[in-house]
């Protein structure tokens, strides 16, 4: 079995459809869903975002699924390598976790070189492009190109998310194959505006965004462009995460 962990529902909202034969979670405290490819079981679940929401998550799915034989960590990311535009598929071949107050390493978490070569391989079958490199878990968003030319300057890494990290570790942990496969919504001069108006579960909140969009009225303008990059990565995403699942846990 293959668990599949994402942040927010918007992030795998392309893949989903192509599941004919999903069902729901009933779950008490997962959120996601659940299928069957010729490869097998399947299941997907959200995270939320940030790391402390993902280890309990992630805690708790391994406790309902003991057989687990493979997990994927996924959803969008931001670019930090001016190479990477919106749509482009990351592999992880480490994951660096940040200082609390700052964008320097505190903690490194390898991926097992056969894990790459699976991907890699996987993805080359399937015909899609990717880059391989270190992708940085952050305590908070990174606003602003300024902020992400800093983060790769101390980190090495060519992507930023706020999940991985604790994902990787969980598996770790236990002894379990892992695997981190991302998309990028938005390249390293695009700014992101707004992050303080979704919740935990990237669930946008009616009164902030309001709120948000009073005080800043120009966001309006870039909403357009956010969710053109949004529909870019959700697609390279389902293509990806559809093209490993079918290839299902690496042997």
């Amino acid at each position: 079995m293959t668990l599949i962990f994402y942040a927010f529902s918007r992030e795998v909202a392309a893949l989903k459809r192509r599941l004919k034969n999903r069902a729901a979670l009933h779950l008490d405290g997962l959120n996601g869903f659940r299928a069957v490819n010729r490869a097998g079981e399947i299941a997907l679940i959200a995270t939320g975002l940030g790391m402390r929401r993902s280890k309990d998550v992630v805690r708790r799915a391994l406790a309902e699924f003991p057989r687990a034989e493979f997990i994927i960590g996924t959803g969008i990311v931001g670019a930090l390598s001016g190479g990477l535009r919106p749509g482009d598929i990351v592999i992880a071949d480490r994951l660096v976790r940040t200082r609390e107050d700052s964008t320097h390493p505190e903690h490194v978490v390898p991926v097992d070189r056969e894990i790459i070569d699976h991907c890699e391989r996987v993805l080359q079958a399937a015909g899609l492009q990717f880059s391989t490199g270190a992708i940085l878990t952050a305590r908070a968003v990174l606003p602003s190109a300024d902020a992400k030319r800093l983060a790769k300057k101390n980190s090495g890494a060519i992507a930023v998310d706020m999940e991985s990290v604790a994902i990787a570790l969980a598996a770790t942990s236990r002894g379990i194959p892992f695997a981190v496969v991302r998309t990028v919504m938005d390249s390293l001069e695009d700014e992101i505006f707004g992050a303080e108006v979704a919740d935990e579960e990237g669930q946008v909140r009616p009164l902030a965004a309001a709120n948000y969009l009073v005080r800043n009225p120009g966001a309006f303008l870039k909403m357009p462009r956010m969710l053109r990059n949004l529909s870019h990565a959700t697609k390279s995403l389902a293509d990806a995460i559809e093209a490993l699942s079918l290839a299902g846990p690496p042997v």
